[in-house]
């Protein structure tokens, strides 16, 4: 656990202070610092600290010894997500609104190329926060929960074309191994769209589209 001195702490924001100064979502800030992407560090009472200057450009940045191919999933899924984006509500929608909305996206993206590596159940608590920050925003923005659903919909068949061009790329699939990877990737976006849908605002939140 790291022990930082007063000075030394100076400079480091509590998850919401960082959030905000950032423009993205408590849940897409602990992706980040999970993936190596900000410096963090935890208190003593477990709670984190995160490191936000002029040098934090998380998607800039590549995690030392990560495995390029999943960066590179995820980086297909994301372009196959781009023509989608021009026929939803993101184009009628303020520059900063479309900037949150992809920093919502590249979260789930995240999370889901997590699942493939690991039990999805595992990140149980994580799709419930993912979830959470898509409820938020669409709240905020008046966006009804069939568009959002859409919008979860459009990442998921994304996802699955991804999915099964990454592992035809690296030979034969085994079918068995493609089935439990698409079951993976379903399950991490229904628990995030059942959490999305649960969420029921917050009485300190501006809904700016009213």
């Amino acid at each position: 656990m790291t022990d930082l001195s007063s000075k030394e702490q100076e400079g480091w924001l509590a998850l919401r202070e960082a959030s905000e100064k950032m423009g993205v979502s408590p849940a897409t800030l602990r992706v980040w610092a999970d993936d190596g992407r900000v410096e963090s560090y935890r208190t003593p009472g477990g709670h984190r600290r995160f490191r936000v200057g002029e040098a934090s450009v998380p998607f800039q940045k590549e995690k030392r010894g990560g495995d390029a191919r999943w960066r590179l999933l995820e980086h297909s899924i994301v372009g196959r997500l781009e023509p989608a984006r021009q026929e939803t509500e993101l184009k009628r929608m303020s520059p900063q609104a479309r900037a949150q909305a992809r920093e919502l996206e590249r979260a789930l993206i995240h999370l889901g190329t997590l699942a493939l590596q690991r039990e999805p159940g595992e990140l149980a608590e994580r799709a419930m926060e993912v979830g959470a920050g898509y409820g938020k925003f669409n709240w905020r923005h008046d966006i009804a929960p069939r568009e959002a659903l859409e919008t979860l919909a459009q990442v998921r068949r994304a996802f699955v074309e991804g999915v099964v061009e990454f592992l035809f790329g690296m030979g034969e699939p085994d079918m068995d191994e493609l089935n439990l990877w698409l079951g993976r990737v379903n399950e991490i976006i229904d628990r995030v769209s059942v959490s999305m849908l649960e969420y029921r605002g917050e009485v300190s939140d501006t809904n700016v589209g009213k």
